[in-house]
């Protein structure tokens, strides 16, 4: 962004376009979004886009690195126009506070699939990671904390997002899940090694100069061929789970793991998608299993266990067939749970909570499914999405949002 020499203005808060004005630089500065997506987004042209952008920098609110910083009493009015309110608060009136104690809707330009420009999943995500790094950096920033973090894209465009003002060496970061295991020799080991519940772990916990977080040297499934021999399944399970760094986390018969004492996790949520779960899986999941478990109404999974719609008949045989396959598939994971989350999320949900819960970032029409089931499960404590994401999970839900794309 080039300089601009400019006076300030005398009275910015007369302005008969101050709160668009601050959506513009909000949008533009801290969400990274371009000035003709705003333009979009908002129904104005460009030129009135740029000189919004210029009355906030003329007030001195707009410093050209950029940052963006308002004066306190002006944020604390106008911030809920930053995001989309109205469908925030129509979702969370379907779901019910006691289920979705917040979610954060951030403004997508949804254009036609056809549209070349129309805006990329890819942006939208690293819009919400940037919300939630933020929220994150916020929350975290004092006092102890036990952070559980998952494995996956969202959660790593998140973690590379953390910029805490100060550190925190009360803070300690938990991987959720072990290792996934990927060949050397697979196109995709290096992406699953940059996205590792290990690996994010410890950038956290680097980000905030918190201790060395501890490392899950175990794998996150055991490979399905054991699955038959039912003796030598138990046996390898028994194994991982008696590994000391695995103990440490989960606990065992004896002792209690860390993981009673998380507080807040992040995390993703994973569509029965035969692009990614077959990718990150390999010999676990399988393209041929994908319609077997479309027809069994899998969702996608919470904690790599496969998560099943209960409105499907169960009476057929292709969907007994597919609800075995998820049973078996589901018996293979080893590591954090659904109820896990469930514990966590419950916990934020008491009296005088001491974190977040669980918060899940994800941006996605398709994930709608996964999405509404998960909260309605009471798995998710904050969603932090996309404008076009949460419109989908709005028709999951039978609702209609009017004037959808601005706030009033």
């Amino acid at each position: 962004m080039s300089p601009r020499r400019s006076s300030k203005l005398e009275n910015p808060e007369e302005s008969p376009f101050l709160r668009e004005a601050l959506q513009v630089a909000y949008y533009h500065c801290v969400l990274e979004m371009p000035l003709k997506s705003i333009a979009d987004q908002l129904g104005k042209s460009p030129a009135t886009i740029t000189r919004r952008l210029d009355e906030v920098r003329q007030a001195g609110w707009l410093r050209d690195r950029p940052q963006f910083d308002p004066p306190a009493h002006l944020w604390n009015e106008l911030q809920s126009h930053m995001t989309c309110a109205n469908i925030e608060a129509d979702l969370q009136e379907a779901f019910g506070s006691n289920l979705l104690s917040k979610i954060t809707v951030l403004p997508t330009a949804i254009r036609p699939p056809e549209d070349p420009t129309r805006d990329s999943n890819a942006a939208s995500l690293l819009r919400a990671s940037k919300f939630a790094a933020h929220r994150l950096s916020e929350f975290l920033a004092t006092g102890p904390h036990v952070v559980g973090i998952n494995w996956g894209w969202s959660v790593r465009q998140c973690i590379t997002n953390l910029q805490p003002t100060a550190p925190n060496p009360e803070l300690q970061f938990l991987p959720m899940v072990g290792n996934l295991s990927l060949d050397e020799t697979d196109p995709h080991f290096e992406e699953a090694i940059e996205c590792s519940s290990n690996r994010l772990a410890q950038a956290a916990a680097t980000a905030f100069g918190a201790p060395r977080a501890p490392r899950l040297s175990t794998p996150a499934y055991i490979p399905r061929r054991f699955h038959k021999d039912r003796a030598g399944l138990l046996a390898i399970r028994d194994f991982i789970q008696n590994d000391t760094s695995y103990r440490r986390i989960f606990g065992d018969d004896t002792q209690s793991g860390l993981i009673d004492q998380v507080d807040t996790i992040l995390t993703g949520l994973t569509s029965l998608d035969v692009r990614t779960l077959p990718l990150y899986r390999p010999n676990l999941i399988t393209e041929d299993d994908i319609p077997v478990l479309h027809r069994a109404g899998v969702l996608g999974d919470i904690a790599l266990h496969l998560v099943a719609s209960l409105t499907v008949p169960s009476e057929t045989a292709k969907v007994a067939e597919g609800r075995e396959l998820v049973k078996t598939l589901n018996d293979l994971i080893v590591g954090a749970s659904p109820d896990d989350f469930l514990r966590v999320a419950q916990r934020a949900r008491g009296v005088n909570p001491k974190g977040l819960g669980v918060v899940v970032v994800a941006v996605g029409p398709w994930k709608a499914p996964i999405l509404t089931a998960a909260i309605r499960m009471g798995v998710i404590n904050e969603l932090v999405t996309d404008q076009e994401t949460a419109q989908s999970i709005g028709r999951e839900l039978g609702l209609h949002f009017v004037n959808s794309g601005q706030n009033q």
